[in-house]
């Protein structure tokens, strides 16, 4: 059953249960590159967004120890970066064997524009595919936990959630190093600078 079957299922079932579907729903939902290409330019909007908050403060500050999943400001900016290059590397057939932030030496200036600069690769990426892409099974190994398979939109979601996840540890992180006002960066407030 391929990607498309799956989700008529689900709408078969939703829909017997009486959800209101918009008229173009389902035209429309099935362009899964449509989808992700979106996703991927959030992703690169709001990690501008997050490095902009960021960029005036001292570095003594964006490295100072804070009680988080990753303990400064810096170490979650890497986080986020070596994720999106890791997983951006899966989907081109790579399984690198270790994260960049592991002999990145480089100052705050360059862990932002690593980060942007990886975030624009992978929006690339994503535009440059074709679409039956974003249903096709990819095989990867990971650097903890062995031989995986698994949708290449999937891989994408992943990524693109995570990364999400941790700008709001950012805005937390953020809050407590004196930064009292955030832009927004949220999904919707993409949409809204897109004009949909």
């Amino acid at each position: 059953m391929d990607v498309q079957d799956r989700v008529m299922v689900v709408l078969r079932v939703k829909n017997n249960a009486s959800l209101y579907l918009r008229p173009d729903f389902q035209a429309n939902y099935f362009n899964m590159k449509e989808i992700y290409v979106k996703y991927a330019g959030y992703n690169l909007w709001a990690n501008r967004r997050m490095v902009d908050a960021f960029a005036s403060l001292p570095v003594e500050v964006l490295e100072a120890s804070i009680v988080s999943s990753f303990p400064s400001a810096r170490l979650t900016f890497l986080h986020i970066w070596d994720a999106e290059f890791l997983w951006l590397e899966r989907l081109q057939g790579h399984s690198p064997a270790a994260f960049p932030s592991k002999t990145f030496e480089g100052d705050i200036n360059a862990v932002f524009a690593a980060l942007l600069k990886g975030s624009e690769a992978f929006l690339t990426f994503v535009e440059a595919q074709p679409s039956d892409f974003f249903e096709r099974s990819l095989f990867f190994k990971t650097i903890s936990y062995g031989e995986q398979t698994q949708w290449s939109y999937e891989m994408i979601h992943h990524c693109m959630n995570h990364s999400t996840f941790h700008r709001g540890q950012l805005i937390t992180l953020g809050r407590q190093l004196g930064i009292d006002k955030f832009p927004p960066t949220d999904f919707a407030y993409y949409l809204r600078e897109l004009g949909k």
